[in-house]
């Protein structure tokens, strides 16, 4: 007889390891079909160990492991069939329960292959359970488990595939068995409820599935790879997975996991019609402020022999754009939240056109930085009198630049700084800080009551030592309701 050679103890290639993350992805289809956890062993580089690097529990089944185990370094004594199995190759089930922790259980050990080459161990690990007659529900989730764990042992089981199985329904939801002609030899009274709704009154043994969900198993087992799709019938809707059994190079039936979805695709509607109310009210008044914008710019246009008035009504077209600009940002948000960064970008942008200084150059720094739609509104505004204050204020008649720079977001405070280089600013000594609101223009007064006011921030606008001057508001995060 031939000695059987284990396999080489040596790093994975990446494609083992993906294999690996895609079994473990998947997995939880045979946990809950074996009643069984599950553990997964690597084998230890330049020792006789093993390493648990993942772990699972069943839906259908109490745990035997509530601890996490991930990490943990297994003797081959300690865990012997894990061993046999990666050196023979082949599949080892424990002939009597094995005490652990005092309670008996019963193991299997399975070699998850990957192109041929062993890349690991599966450990299915269940309760012992008295003797008794196995009713058909338990026989038909034990016989697909088995069916699963010889395709881990060919390496035809996991699937490569597009979508991900952590969001597909799951065995309690509902299990169709199909054979390899694609008939019913077991339906859970779930799955025949939810068939039940879209207008099949049973699903009787030896016969195909309805004809859209036939068309599916078809697919799957003529593709030898999952299929998944929603069916709409008789006014109800219901999530279907087809998970192929594949015995070799062919085929040896279908697993068909439903899950009726009515009421949560309902809700997902109403959902959409809400947030889509949401953006087309955001959408309107962004339209609504660009009118008025325009309007005011008509204004100032017939105020051409009245300077301060012309200055005065292209302050507040810029404030309205940039509130305008909030607002067109909403209209692309799904979350409720506004990324200011991209707020930032466009005022900056907006800025640098109507400002008209070509010798003024205005750089941001940021990266993503959302904040809640409340926050939003007013710190736009306080970013565009900052950063106007810096261009005419702050660099004055000479040449320089703007270094905005904006940080924080979800639950950590937003930091706005915009600093110049100019000699402008005459409002305060070097090295101190700006007094109270009345010493500054109206700009200033204006960020002042929206960051400390309004937004419950620190407003502060100092002169360091040297060149130019800093501008700083600090806003905390909105608290959310418990």
């Amino acid at each position: 007889m031939t000695d059987v050679v284990p396999p080489v103890r040596r790093r994975l290639s990446d494609d083992a390891i993906e294999h690996l993350h895609s079994l473990m992805a998947g997995w939880q289809l045979i946990a809950d079909l074996a009643f069984a956890d599950l553990l997964l062993f690597l084998a230890v580089e330049g020792s006789e160990s093993f390493r648990i690097v993942g772990q699972l529990r069943p839906y259908t089944a109490r745990t035997l492991y509530p601890a996490d185990l991930v990490g943990q370094v297994v003797e081959p004594t300690w865990h012997p069939y894990v061993e046999r199995a990666w050196r023979e190759g082949r599949r080892q089930r424990s002939l009597e329960p094995i005490l652990i922790d005092a309670e008996p259980v019963r193991v299997e050990t399975v070699p998850v292959r990957h192109r041929g080459e062993i890349v690991a161990v599966l450990s299915v690990e269940s309760p012992e359970t008295p003797a008794r007659p196995t009713g058909r529900l338990e026989a038909s989730y034990l016989g697909a488990a088995e069916a699963l764990l010889e395709m881990v042992t060919n390496g035809a089981f996991p699937f490569v595939e597009a979508t991900d199985p952590t969001a597909s329904p799951r065995v309690g939801d509902g299990l169709v068995v199909l054979d390899a002609s694609g008939r019913v030899e077991f339906a859970s009274p779930n799955a025949t409820s939810a068939f039940r709704r879209m207008g099949t009154n049973a699903l009787p043994l030896g016969q195909p599935l309805p004809h859209r969900a036939a068309i599916l198993v078809a697919e799957a087992m003529a593709g030898g790879r999952p299929v998944e799709s929603e069916i709409e019938a008789a006014g109800a809707v219901t999530d279907i997975r087809v998970v192929p059994l594949l015995r070799g190079a062919g085929r040896r039936g279908a697993l068909v996991l439903v899950r009726e979805a009515t009421e949560l695709r309902r809700r997902d509607r109403v959902i959409s019609r809400r947030e889509a109310t949401i953006r087309e009210v955001h959408h309107r008044v962004k339209n609504n402020l660009q009118t008025v914008a325009s309007l005011l710019r008509l204004q100032a246009r017939r105020l051409g022999d009245h300077p301060q008035a012309v200055a005065a009504l292209e302050d507040s077209v810029r404030r309205i754009t940039s509130i305008a600009l909030v607002h067109e940002t909403l209209t692309e948000e799904f979350e409720g939240a506004v990324d200011m960064a991209d707020v930032a970008r466009r005022i900056v942008k907006m800025l640098a056109g109507s400002l008209a200084r070509e010798d003024a150059h205005i750089e941001l720094h940021t990266a993503s930085v959302r904040v809640d739609a409340a926050v939003a509104t007013p710190l736009a505004v306080v970013l565009n009198e900052l950063v106007q204050n810096a261009v005419e204020h702050g660099l004055g008649d000479g040449r320089g630049t703007v270094t905005v720079q904006l940080r924080g977001g979800e639950d950590k405070p937003v930091v706005l700084e915009v600093h110049d280089d100019g000699e402008g600013h005459t409002l305060a000594r070097p090295g101190t800080e700006l007094g109270p609101p009345e010493g500054g223009g109206l700009g200033l007064r204006l960020v002042r009551a929206l960051v400390e006011e309004e937004l419950n921030g620190q407003f502060t606008l100092s002169h360091p030592a040297g060149r130019g001057s800093i501008a700083t508001a600090v806003i905390p995060p909105v608290e959310r309701e418990a």
